[in-house]
């Protein structure tokens, strides 16, 4: 069962995990009313908060998490919020927000949901092996399998001359149960033979596709081939940034097999009351 933010009275739910207090001795993990468990580090204070995904029947399969951050009282965006970590702790600033996003949804959510989290490219890089094996003391600390996480790697933050480090990375990852998702494909060029090396099984369809679809014709005629074609890897497809019934109609005749977007729910602090709901 989830807890209500009001009945924890400013006691953290769970303990903070070994491992990030190791990482992170002086930072300072509160309870907020509105915003639920949150943490301040480096100056900063850090809160998450969730996009539910939905299948296509409108039921919420999984949440994506999604940082705020604010510094002096100011919204900071995350990757500036990531550029306040020296080199040498960026991947352990990487694994706080993780295990934030972790505490609130282990804590607030009770429906037995995958959680989505975005990966900063670095840690794919600056960490050469056992990708998942901290954070997943950090899991069992809250009795979370990595069968019900799904790492989001966006594929073109990756030079060319790190792809092999990137998928030596994801088969670690794979190997000790988490699921991968590759994030925003089409935002730029759609890199097909990177979805061969790095064999996702989740690819979200970048927001721009399926916005221009919207008012194009040989676009919304494509869509279905490219949803096949990533079909044919043996990739889930969800299709991000719905923002109209339109473009959720268009992703649902496309084949695809969850949608997210504004327009069916709203990222929200699972301290406050939720706003979502498939329309």
């Amino acid at each position: 069962m989830s807890i209500p933010t009001e009945d924890l009275a400013g006691r953290l739910p769970l303990p903070v995990p070994l491992p990030t207090l190791e990482d992170w001795p002086n930072a300072d993990f509160l309870i907020d009313p509105a915003r639920g468990i949150t943490v301040k580090a480096l100056g900063l204070n850090l809160a998450s908060v969730f996009q539910p995904i939905f299948n296509r029947d409108g039921k919420v399969i999984a949440e994506e998490a999604l940082l705020r951050a604010t510094a002096r009282g100011k919204p900071l965006p995350p990757m500036q919020a990531f550029a306040s970590a020296a080199s040498q702790q960026l991947v352990a600033f990487d694994r706080l927000c993780r295990t934030l996003h972790l505490l609130n949804c282990a804590t607030f959510q009770s429906e037995n949901t995958r959680l989505f989290l975005n990966v900063h490219p670095q840690l794919l890089v600056q960490v050469e092996s056992r990708h998942g094996e901290a954070f997943g003391r950090i899991l069992d600390s809250v009795a979370w399998s990595p069968a019900r996480i799904v790492l989001e790697i966006t594929e073109d933050a990756i030079p060319d001359s790190r792809v092999g480090q990137v998928r030596a990375a994801i088969e670690s990852y794979r190997a000790r149960g988490y699921g991968i998702a590759i994030d925003d494909f089409g935002s730029r060029h759609a890199n097909l033979d990177r979805l061969w090396t790095f064999e996702p099984d989740i690819v979200k369809v970048d927001r721009e596709l399926i916005a221009r679809a919207e008012h194009s014709a040989p676009l919304r005629r494509a869509l279905p081939k490219l949803v096949e074609l990533l079909h044919e890897l043996e990739a889930e497809v969800v299709v991000e940034g719905i923002e109209t019934a339109t473009q959720h109609q268009l992703a649902v005749d496309a084949g695809a097999d969850a949608v997210q977007g504004f327009h069916l729910g709203e990222p929200r602090y699972f301290g406050s009351p939720s706003r979502t709901g498939a329309r």
